[in-house]
């Protein structure tokens, strides 16, 4: 608790004038809390600040540095979108694999890379034939993601991407035709759901913030609660989760994305995510703090 009696919002952002930070800090002013920035390249790591017992912490930052920061900064009497107290500290090493495992459907994957091309074939007859799909992880916008129709090319791309990026690539089946759905989860519910669409001349999907009935349109009940379910398999009280809904009706989990961009409902449809998810980190800090009362 600071001087002035108010919980306080942590945002580690390497950019405090970017979208999702102002976002953030409104919906802090909102709620009646502090908002504080902290920038990686001016944090103290020699003498890193004490959170105090019912703070809210949210890294917006994507970088080693910043992941580092939030774990110097969290302990168990901090609020963060994390259902472990000290879930800062977990990663995922093959998110889709472990989804699997637990029972989220998601398109089949080869999750380390080879050139031998008897067994790239092995895999390819595997995820049903070509086409198929080469993603390279930690990629956003669509970059590190190609779609592979025809031998010649894909003997081509495989080598490539494996002398750039070495194992680190994933090799998966082509889920078309699908629609694309961006959830975005907070604390098991859906706080926003919208459409990505295929560019012109592009397999690959985005978001395009003047097509409202991209933000309207309702999306399936079914596809809901399999993000939900993704972000609960993980740990998480907050996800972006990509999903393909297949003409067939069948749902894949692409990936649950953390932190992830959420401002696109603001910018569209006037949707706060941002309210709604300080809204449920305010609520678990005050949690935290009647705890330490009690």
């Amino acid at each position: 608790m600071n001087s002035h009696g108010r919980s306080r919002l942590i945002i580690i952002s390497d950019e405090p004038e970017e979208d999702l930070t102002e976002q953030l800090v409104a919906a802090a002013h909102a709620h009646e809390l502090e908002p504080i920035i902290i920038e990686p390249a001016l944090f103290d790591h020699v003498e890193p600040p004490v959170l105090n017992h019912g703070d809210l912490l949210y890294r917006v930052a994507i970088t080693h540095e910043s992941c580092v920061i939030e774990q110097q900064l969290v302990h168990p009497g901090v609020a963060t979108c994390y259902c472990d107290a000290l879930g800062a500290f977990l990663i995922w090493d093959n998110q889709t694999l472990f989804l699997a495992r637990n029972g989220i459907e998601t398109p089949r994957t080869f999750h380390a890379m080879t050139t031998d091309r008897e067994e790239l074939k092995r895999r390819v007859a595997a995820l049903g034939g070509l086409p198929v799909i080469f993603k390279v992880p930690g990629k956003s916008l669509g970059v590190g993601v190609v779609r592979v129709d025809n031998w010649p090319t894909f003997y081509s791309v495989a080598d490539a991407l494996e002398s750039a990026h070495g194992q680190y690539v994933h090799l998966m089946a082509c889920v078309e035709p699908a629609e694309h759905w961006r959830m975005l989860v907070v604390n098991g519910e859906i706080a926003a759901a919208y459409q990505n669409i295929p560019q012109e001349g592009d397999f690959r999907t985005c978001v395009d913030e003047d097509k409202k009935e991209c933000f309207t349109t309702p999306a399936p009940e079914s596809a809901k609660k399999l993000a939900i379910d993704a972000c609960a398999v993980l740990g998480l009280e907050f996800g972006g989760v990509d999903v393909l809904v297949h003409a067939s009706g069948r749902e894949y989990v692409l990936e649950v994305n953390f932190p992830c961009y959420f401002a696109h409902p603001k910018h569209s449809i006037n949707l706060d995510v941002a309210d709604h998810l300080v809204r449920h980190l305010k609520q678990k800090g005050q949690r935290l703090k009647e705890q330490l009362a009690g």
